[in-house]
């Protein structure tokens, strides 16, 4: 009878006993994850995890997937009160920010908060056998996960949607869900019978030359240094330099003045062709080649190449025919259209590096500033151009073709009246000489 009543208590016990494998990486942070018995034999259902570490962490994170880029990622920082975690599901797509996922089914549960100086996450996800980019067998023997880190001050937000600093450190783990299967507790992480398997994986900090195993990309110890060089020439070439180099030659006015435009224009050339190759290197490291800034920016470099070899064209022939020509409209608005989806390149950067919102309306501000600016000369330009003879530019062309066709006309009907070339002299004081511009 004893027997019988031994026997039951076990099998009652075996049901509601949580096994929990865990992973603690370095820095006192810890990952455990639960399947419940029920969610074990159907591979579908409620899965329970734990994130633990010192709050002195800016934020911790535990994903499902071999790299971020396609991971079910659950990242945990300081509320706004300071006593209690924010949990803020979010999605990877590479090498940047994660984005927050409002579709994920997760609730914290008792025993979270922040005490003695530790945070604590315990989380029911009720769909993370698969989510948008991926997919988890909830009885893989060898779950692939990504678990990172950024140590510094608290976030201290309320809003899941927080901009968060790159990680300090990160790495890589499996958990097998196979042991780490069974009990029916709501909570098994308040369990104080729990038992636990130990998981092994590899972590790196962000500042080491190697990084994580796995499927997550190697990222050197210069990469934010890089990063940042590439931040700063791109956007002072594309939103500065380019633009007063076209302004320039249109409102100033001395000799040697088309080369002056020529050097400063090649001179900001060589920054974005330096900025180009930081920026191919960026993307090689990050696995970002295929994004759409990645893109942008290697057709707007190359396009770029076209315009001096059509500036020097239509140079040397307004030499010799002494207006616009065939060269000037190409070199004209091909630069000012490429430069401009070199400007939004920048904006679409800043994104992609999942910098600060202040940081992406100070870039948009300043952009808009120095393009208006750039558009508004043109126009004034063009319309100071229609009483003057013409320059370089195409712009007063649209102006004085049927007046350069009549002058033309009379100077021709001259000179076959005299039988010879035509030959007038006026007062060199009362010729303007036409102004070269370009832009």
């Amino acid at each position: 009878m004893h027997f019988s009543y031994f026997f039951g208590a076990l099998a009652l016990a075996s049901s509601v006993l949580a096994q929990n494998a865990t992973y603690c990486p370095s820095g006192g942070v810890c990952y455990a994850v639960n399947v419940p018995a029920t969610t074990a034999s159907s591979g579908s259902g409620d899965i329970y995890f734990q994130i633990t570490g010192p709050s002195s962490m800016s934020w911790i994170g535990l994903g499902q997937g071999s790299s971020m880029t396609g991971a079910n990622i659950f990242m945990i920082y300081a509320n706004a009160a300071g006593d209690n975690v924010t949990l803020s599901p979010r999605l990877g797509s590479g090498n940047t920010q994660p984005k927050s996922d409002t579709t994920a089914e997760v609730t914290l549960l008792a025993g979270s908060g922040i005490s003695n100086n530790i945070m604590t996450a315990n989380v029911r996800c009720s769909n993370c056998n698969s989510w948008s980019g991926g997919s988890m067998s909830l009885t893989d023997t060898a779950s692939k996960w990504i678990y990172a880190y950024k140590s510094g001050s608290a976030v201290s937000s309320d809003d899941v949607s927080a901009n968060l600093a790159q990680h300090s450190s990160y790495g890589d783990t499996t958990f097998n869900l196979q042991s780490a299967a069974g009990g029916s507790s709501d909570n098994p992480f308040l369990t104080s019978t729990a038992t636990s398997t130990s998981s092994s994986g590899s972590n790196s900090d962000s500042s080491d030359s190697d990084s994580s195993g796995g499927g997550e990309p190697r990222i050197p110890a210069n990469f934010a240094n890089v990063r940042k060089a590439h931040a700063i020439m791109a956007p002072i070439a594309f939103v500065m330099f380019f633009p007063i180099g076209a302004m320039g030659i249109r409102v100033l006015s001395f000799p040697g003045l088309v080369w002056f435009h020529a050097g400063w224009m090649t001179f900001t050339y060589v920054i974005v062709l330096a900025s180009m190759g930081m920026g191919v290197w960026i993307a090689v490291v990050s696995q970002q080649l295929d994004e759409v800034h990645s893109i942008i920016g290697i057709a707007v470099v190359g396009a770029l190449l076209l315009q001096p070899i059509s500036g020097l064209t239509h140079h040397l022939l307004y030499k010799r025919v002494g207006r616009p020509n065939a060269a000037t409209y190409p070199h004209v608005w091909w630069g000012r259209a490429v430069i401009t989806l070199g400007i939004i390149n920048g904006g679409l950067g800043l994104q992609l590096s999942g910098n600060t919102v202040k940081g992406e309306i100070a870039y948009g501000v300043v952009a808009a500033v120095m393009w208006s600016l750039w558009m508004v000369v043109i126009a004034l330009a063009f319309i100071k151009s229609k009483n003057k003879l013409e320059g370089e530019t195409g712009e007063a062309i649209f102006m004085d073709k049927q007046r350069h066709d009549s002058t033309e006309m009379m100077r021709r009907s001259v000179s076959y009246q005299n039988g010879s070339p035509l030959n007038l002299s006026f007062p060199r004081e009362n010729v303007a000489a036409p102004r070269p511009m370009y832009g």
